[in-house]
């Protein structure tokens, strides 16, 4: 259910009005995400009247925003606390909430909706972590270092009620308020937080210096919102494009219905008979009719059959999408065939892409830049809640977040490496033959010193 600005005002009458931005906005690339956008059915016209028809869509922001994720998320993050009991207590609650199978999906999901939230709360007094989309975030206060205040709603459907729980976090601070009403989409009345969440007080105080949550926004500049820090989708200002892809990759698909084989016959070879069913005539050409039929000469031209099957279009259409998906690349500030419409190439990996000084390169690290502050806070929140709930001491801390981006490179490029190396005098044949084999320094010495020994094959023609 979508949030809905004007009841969460009933909760906490305090919140910016930015309604429109949600429901005009979020909502919109939500369903171009979703594979529904407004182009989605196609206006057609038939022998009896106008209908519509379904468009074969090619899901580019799909494609794009799990690239995107791909690209963020693929190389590993290293998280280091420079205390070992701190360490341990993160690296566990880390993995009992499983942010490191969810963090992929939920990335993707934020750079279709322009963010994200990852969310601390205790349950049954153990950590927990909850993955929340941008669309049941509400930013209440902020300043230059980011936000601080935010609101999240949730409704939960008991007994035939439905319950909307509206949540207030700010810095060391949460409020709860409960709604019931009999319908959906309604909030109805306040009620009590124990008619549906046990022993939850309306208040709790953290005694902390950090809010319990932590945002995260795509490395886009929001030309829709000015007045809110609130993020925007990577593909708000290219639906054009998005909507050309579609058309293109729609006729591509179309061309092998209207381009199918197609022959044409004489009308005396078409036989009429009565459908048994509807009791209406029908017309159709008998394929495996073999009989011999007797014809005059000048009868037969009339009586000649004509294969007017036409050539596919294939190469122009293939070349047309991936002219478009240039195009949109540029849009998104990737570098040109990041994404491209071929089964060989495909979509570059961020170890293809780390190890190029290229447009895709700066775009992910800008959006890295952003994660690792939304992970950071993320840390902040737990050992905060690990302290209220008495799990941890409190005590001084560092939070190193470092990104692991090795470049990967085919065995042919490091041995063709080794040997120029080798070749230059830049190199010994020891090393060289442990490089070149990935083997350790005894094997390679042994290998070395046979080597030299036969003496029958040049060093390099070695490897």
């Amino acid at each position: 259910m979508n949030t809905n600005i004007a009841q969460i005002k009933t909760a906490f009458p305090d919140v910016p009005d930015i309604d429109g931005y949600y429901s005009e906005q979020i909502n919109g690339w939500r369903n171009v995400f979703e594979g529904h956008p407004p182009w989605e059915k196609v206006r057609v016209q038939g022998l009896e009247k106008k209908q519509e028809r379904k468009m074969n869509m090619l899901n580019t922001a799909k494609v794009l925003c799990d690239c995107f994720s791909d690209l963020t998320f693929s190389e590993q993050v290293e998280i280091t606390i420079d205390n070992e009991t701190y360490q341990k207590y993160i690296d566990k609650q880390l993995n009992v909430n499983g942010f490191w199978k969810k963090i992929p999906d939920l990335l993707s999901i934020a750079y279709a909706l322009g963010g994200c939230c990852v969310k601390v709360f205790a349950e049954n007094g153990k950590p927990r972590i909850d993955y929340i989309h941008a669309d049941k975030f509400i930013p209440a206060g902020w300043n230059g270092a980011g936000i601080f205040d935010g609101i999240f709603s949730a409704v939960t459907v008991s007994s035939g009620k439905y319950y909307t729980l509206i949540e207030r976090q700010s810095v060391g601070k949460a409020e709860y308020k409960l709604f019931k009403s009999d319908t959906g989409g309604s909030l109805g009345s306040e009620t009590q937080l124990s008619e549906l969440y046990g022993d939850l007080p309306p208040t709790v105080d953290y005694s902390g210096t950090v809010p319990m949550f932590s945002y995260f926004k795509p490395a886009v500049s929001n030309n829709a919102e000015y007045d809110v820090p609130l993020g925007m989708s990577i593909y708000a200002n290219s639906l054009d494009t998005l909507k050309a892809l579609d058309v293109a990759f729609d006729s591509f698909s179309r061309e092998f219905i209207l381009g199918k084989k197609r022959i044409i016959i004489p009308a005396s070879c078409v036989r009429t008979v009565t459908d048994t069913e509807t009791g209406e005539p029908v017309r159709y050409f008998d394929a495996n009719d073999e009989a011999f039929v007797a014809l005059n000469v000048e009868d037969a031209e009339k009586f000649k059959i004509t294969d007017n099957t036409i050539e596919l279009r294939v190469e122009e259409h293939v070349a047309a999408i991936n002219a478009l998906l240039n195009i949109l690349c540029f849009q998104v500030g990737l570098s040109a065939g990041t994404l491209s419409f071929d089964v060989v190439q495909g979509v570059k990996t961020a170890t293809e892409v780390i190890s190029q000084d290229s447009k895709t390169q700066r775009t992910i690290k800008s959006n890295k830049n952003l994660l690792t502050e939304m992970i950071e806070g993320l840390i902040h929140s737990l050992i905060a809640l690990g302290v209220y709930l008495g799990d941890l001491t409190k005590k001084n801390y560092t939070v190193t977040v470092s990104w692991q981006d090795n470049v990967v490179i085919d065995d042919n490029t490091l041995i063709d490496n080794t040997i120029k190396l080798y070749s230059a005098g830049l190199l010994d044949l020891e090393r060289a033959i442990a490089k070149a084999n990935k083997c350790d320094e005894n094997t390679a010495a042994d290998i070395a010193k046979k080597v030299r020994a036969e003496n029958a094959v040049g060093s390099a023609d070695f490897f």
